[in-house]
């Protein structure tokens, strides 16, 4: 247990979310607006949504705490788990000064019992956790790896921690990735590099998931969007480059270039590593509480990154021509 090796003090930056969702292209209520029915007379309110991509909420809590909100309620989200819609979260106005309007469509939507995942990333398990590394349960790197890959030690070692209520939609690194599961059972579903013509990857802005406290018994969850305050004008807003679509779901009506990608599903469990190569897309979820460690090696920015990259710079006129061909295989 890692709390008998560390102790229940220690203290983790912890990824939290009102439903598992974090790090990923979600609608959220935008603003709102007047129809009048002219048959009727009659004038009614119309909540407007977007899709922005949202990343969770970071907080920092002990160890224990973690464990006990990863366990909280666990068993009534077994029983009521499935594939409902995401929850739409209004946006929170960043300004002091609003209309009526505003106050309406920024009241932050209630929700009990929020999410924790420990994904802090970083090279969190040689600096937030480097009591944990300390005790030499992790090898420092892999001496097959370092040859194979031509780069050295890794640049960082993770550590992650959660169950099935959270999940890490497709994206992409640029490392080299070695991920072994300590305890559970880890779900990728993976797509290699020249599937991002298929994928649906768009620009999106960018914002954070923010708990809003009415009073001590409420836990309400709004977004607050991201802006960029370093230049000398007004703050800009924050976009994001990701795949919008769930591949696991059946979204092909509105998606319907993901019929043409090449996604593999493979499960990892306890005391099993699996190799993700730079540039191909994951996805990532648990089938229960799970602990894992992943070492990132560096990638050489060689041909491989020169297709990819060439494929990401496609026009949407080429994109469209080389689907049509069957695309770039």
């Amino acid at each position: 247990d890692i709390i008998d090796s560390v102790g229940e003090d220690i203290v983790l930056t912890v990824d939290v979310t009102p439903d598992g969702h974090g790090d990923c292209v979600r609608k959220v209520l935008d603003a709102c607006s007047d129809i009048t029915d002219d048959r009727k007379s009659k004038r009614t309110r119309k909540t407007r949504t977007r899709q922005v991509f949202v990343k969770p909420h970071e907080q920092q809590m002990s160890i224990a705490e973690f464990r006990r909100l990863l366990r909280k309620d666990y068993d009534v989200y077994k029983c009521n788990r499935g594939e409902e819609e995401l929850e739409s979260f209004p946006i929170r106005n960043n300004t002091t000064e609003g209309s009526a309007d505003d106050e309406r469509i920024n009241t932050p939507t209630r929700r009990t019992s929020p999410v924790v995942y420990y994904s802090k990333q970083s090279d969190c398990l040689r600096t937030e956790m480097k009591e944990l590394f300390a005790t030499t349960i992790f090898p420092k790197s892999f001496q097959f790896a370092e040859e194979a890959f031509g780069t050295g030690p890794p640049d960082a070692i993770n550590l992650w921690i959660g169950n099935e209520r959270s999940i890490s939609s497709m994206h992409k690194d640029f490392y080299h990735n070695l991920f072994y599961v300590c305890s559970g059972q880890k779900e990728f579903v993976l797509n290699p590099p020249a599937d991002h013509l298929f994928l649906h990857e768009g620009d999106f802005p960018s914002a954070t998931f923010t708990p809003v406290s009415r009073n001590n018994n409420d836990s309400e969850w709004a977004v607050t969007l991201d802006q960029d305050d370093s230049g000398c004008d007004s703050p800009k807003e924050v976009r994001t480059k990701w795949i919008e679509p769930d591949i696991t779901t059946n979204e092909s009506d509105k998606f319907p270039l993901l019929a043409k990608s090449h996604p593999i599903k493979v499960s990892v469990s306890e005391g099993e590593m699996l190799y993700i190569p730079p540039l191909w897309y994951h996805r990532v979820t648990q089938t229960c509480e799970t602990v894992g460690v992943n070492y990132w090696f560096d990638m050489k920015f060689d041909n491989a990154w020169c297709y990819f990259n060439f494929l990401q710079h496609l026009s949407p006129s080429q994109k469209h021509c080389a689907n049509s061909k069957g695309g770039p295989w």
